[in-house]
């Protein structure tokens, strides 16, 4: 039995409003029947996310995903950051077009981004193919698209959405780390590859394990089977998508077994690849600070810990970075910086795209579906009356650190983040951290709500999809909402917690 991604939503609705239950009831229960309850709603959610069925995990692969991340990292060499687009119209126009209705695309250079026409897109491809190609390399490009887009029957939806999307911006260092896997498998055998993902969040979830316990690991499997987040891309159809949360998870675990070298250097890992995982830093550097500046009892100024944690990233990006340079050149790392700083203009905001400034604009309304040109206008306009509050809420996180081990300061993460990005909603998925910190001790009053409100957000996630799909500004923007309410909740009960209940022991579980 195979079901819609749809029917799976629904269902999530009610697994999630188990989890959330199942959090704030933890206390009452023991360990024994707690485990047995979490093991069987985990396992159920499992079957949901797979739909019920083979054929979303072994049969289907993301042909829009894997023309990103697969095709135009294998060619990168010719396509750089600018031509995957023309270069995949002119091969679908000569093989017949796969869908008729198509009458431009979306191009880019140096300049940013513009709709262009049909004729003015395939004219590119043309140039892309007698410049930048061998015959023999175009003609096995052909033949990788070909197999993408009709051999594993993309949708021509998607494959119009896809055309108008905004290109391929991996970083020089996630291009220099996948190349040697994405050239050598080849086309036919992408879908091993696209389990790769698997095998990465098993091994952060077996470091969860190592490092918290059981009952920790099971609650964090259960909010990747019931997360809005983790509905696309879908592990097992697509590629190396998320082998930054499988780093952070592992760090956090290192962190916790006073690893922190290690920890950062797959910080580190996840920034070069990522860029905004950088700012799971925030909390342990916040903490650092105060230590410094107002030491606990029989304690030295100085965090060692700390130290090395920030050694370990630095040592990351020097290497990591320093090989994508020597890889790709300067040029490719100048041109994705001028990629990135385009693309997170406000101008460029996508409905799938969640942080303060969509909670700061939104206004509960269910109309229109989309983001409007006016909105964007308008979160841009408000970011002076944005920063002023963002840095209070940071003010507040920071101090609440000073009594927290080095992994629960970095579990806090997620906050600076929703607070001073605007990200896909599919990168949210980086909660994880914080259903971690927070599942590891549910005898605590703070972290039994915590939990419960990160599964609540769920359910009106799932719920929102269901009852109305594809009202993407009233999904978001409540959602941001509830993200907002509840990094406030976290941030300020933190800081009473800090101020209230001083420690003399700072590596003392909060």
């Amino acid at each position: 039995m195979d079901v819609s991604r749809g029917v799976t939503e629904a269902i999530k609705v009610w697994l999630a409003l188990g989890g959330a239950a199942l959090g704030l009831a933890a206390v009452r229960l023991s360990a024994r029947r707690l485990g047995r309850i979490l093991l069987l709603l985990t396992l159920v959610a499992t079957l949901n996310y797979a739909r019920w069925g083979p054929k979303a995990a072994l049969e289907r692969v993301d042909s829009y995903d894997l023309m990103h991340y697969y095709l135009a990292a294998r060619y990168f060499d010719e396509l750089g950051y600018y031509d995957l687009y023309p270069a995949v119209l002119l091969v679908d126009h000569e093989h017949g077009p796969y869908d008729a209705r198509i009458k431009r695309c979306r191009l880019q250079d140096a300049a940013g981004y513009r709709l262009a026409p049909l004729a003015e897109c395939l004219e590119r491809g043309r140039s892309v193919r007698e410049q930048q190609f061998t015959p023999t390399r175009w003609q096995a490009f052909e033949h990788d698209f070909l197999a993408l887009q009709r051999g594993w029957k993309m949708s021509r939806r998607l494959w119009r959405d896809m055309i108008q999307d905004r290109g391929f911006n991996a970083t020089p260092a996630w291009i220099t780390v996948m190349s040697p896997l994405v050239t050598t498998v080849p086309v036919e055998a992408i879908k091993w590859l696209a389990w790769l993902d698997v095998v990465l969040l098993a091994v952060g979830l077996g470091a969860v394990r190592w490092a918290y316990g059981r009952a920790t690991m099971l609650w964090a499997w259960l909010f990747l089977m019931v997360t809005y987040s983790l509905r696309w891309p879908m592990p097992t159809q697509v590629f190396a998508r998320y082998d930054w949360v499988a780093a952070l998870m592992v760090a956090m675990a290192l962190l916790r077994k006073s690893r922190p070298f290690w920890a950062g250097g797959l910080v580190g890992f996840a920034a070069l690849v990522r860029l905004f995982p950088i700012v799971w830093l925030f909390g342990p550097a916040a903490r650092a600070l105060w230590r410094l500046i107002r030491p606990t009892a029989g304690a030295s100024r100085f965090d060692r810990e700390g130290a090395r944690l920030a050694a370990g990233a630095l040592a990351c990006l020097v290497v990591l970075e320093g090989a994508a340079l020597l890889n790709l050149g300067i040029d490719t790392a100048r041109t994705h910086a001028q990629n990135i700083a385009e693309h997170v203009r406000p101008e460029q905001l996508s409905s799938r795209r969640i942080g303060f400034a969509l909670a700061y604009s939104y206004r509960g309304e269910l109309e229109p579906k989309y983001l409007p040109k006016s909105r964007k206008l308008e979160i841009k306009d408000q970011a002076r009356e944005r920063w002023p509050i963002v840095a209070v809420l940071l003010g507040l996180l920071g101090f609440g650190t000073r009594r927290l081990r080095h992994d629960q300061a970095f579990a806090l993460g997620f906050l600076p983040f929703f607070w001073l990005a605007t990200a896909s909603y599919y990168y949210y998925v980086t909660r994880i951290t914080l259903v971690i910190w927070h599942a590891e001790d549910l005898s605590r009053r703070r972290n039994r709500v915590g939990l419960a409100t990160l599964f609540g957000l769920e359910v009106f996630a799932n719920w929102a999809e269901t009852v109305h799909p594809g009202h993407r500004v009233y999904l978001i923007g409540r959602l941001a909402w509830g993200l907002l309410a509840y990094s406030v909740l976290i941030a300020g009960w933190l800081a009473w917690d800090a101020w209230r209940e001083p420690k003399t022991d700072p590596r003392e579980p909060a």
